[in-house]
């Protein structure tokens, strides 16, 4: 009888364990299909070859399109078309001007570090329809775009050589290669928590040496005055100032070390 109890046990154990056994879907080939989303594994790597490589192709400019995770993440994609549609904006035509002042008196010293620019914030808007995605990237980070623009002028025939190329540091960083016509420059930036904050900061130093290059008013004036029963105060102020309007402003390559404390933009533009 014992017996006869632990045979039925087991079979009922069983057909309970084959009940409730979830069944398999099948998977179709079209859930099958690769993503354009490359996975978090893959990004850091993929997207550090892209960075040091975004000269143009068949003779028209490529921008990196950054965008910072957003809580939606579907967001993030048409965030990332506009920081596209801003650059090729700048890319067509930003005017600017930089102000550095630097105020010396005994042991104190002041500064100010000023850049305005200027462009057309509503033909960026404009351009968004009309941004081609070649790739896109995500991560825990956020998403980034790498595309090309209809609507805006060609890109200018540039040979870079083999300052772009190795896994190495790149050759730019310490020689910046000569491009007939154009303005060359490096700029750098400290990481910031965001790397869309980190690479606009990086262009931007970029941009500030640019102009510095294109055209520069520099004033040094000195002030002297004595003050009674202390003797004589010194002040010297340095000014530049430079201001310009630049065509085809683009960003070359970006770089950032593998400790990530900086990154660079290797910019090119013309003086209009």
């Amino acid at each position: 009888m014992t017996g006869l109890k632990i045979v039925l046990a087991l079979t009922i154990a069983l057909l309970t364990a084959c009940a409730g056994a979830p069944e398999t879907p099948e998977t179709t080939a079209e859930e099958s299909e690769p993503s354009v989303v490359t996975t978090a594994d893959t990004v850091p790597n993929q997207l550090d070859a892209i960075m040091r490589d975004l000269s143009p192709r068949a003779g028209r400019p490529v921008f990196l399109g950054v965008s910072p995770r957003l809580r939606i993440r579907d967001d993030e994609e048409a965030r990332a078309i506009l920081h596209v549609a801003e650059q090729a904006s700048r890319y067509a035509r930003i005017g600017a001007r930089y102000q550095l002042v630097t105020q010396r008196g005994g042991r104190s010293v002041g500064y100010l570090d000023d850049i305005q620019a200027n462009w057309d914030a509503d033909f960026a808007d404009r351009l968004i329809d009309s941004v081609e995605i070649l790739q896109t990237l995500r991560d825990d980070q956020g998403t980034y775009v790498l595309a090309q623009v209809e609507g805006i002028p060609p890109a200018p025939a540039i040979d870079m050589g083999d300052h772009l190329h190795g896994t190495d540091e790149p050759r730019w960083l310490s020689q910046p290669p000569v491009i007939p016509g154009f303005l060359v420059t490096v700029g750098v930036s400290l990481r910031s928590r965001r790397l869309r904050d980190s690479v606009d900061t990086a262009d931007q130093e970029a941009l500030k040496e640019i102009l510095l290059q294109a055209g520069t008013t520099v004033r040094l004036m000195e002030e002297r005055r004595d003050v009674d029963r202390v003797g004589t105060t010194e002040r010297t102020t340095a000014a530049e100032d430079a201001e310009a309007v630049l065509r085809q402003f683009l960003v070359l390559a970006r770089y950032t070390p593998p400790d990530g404390r900086y990154y660079y933009s290797l910019v090119i533009a013309r003086e209009e």
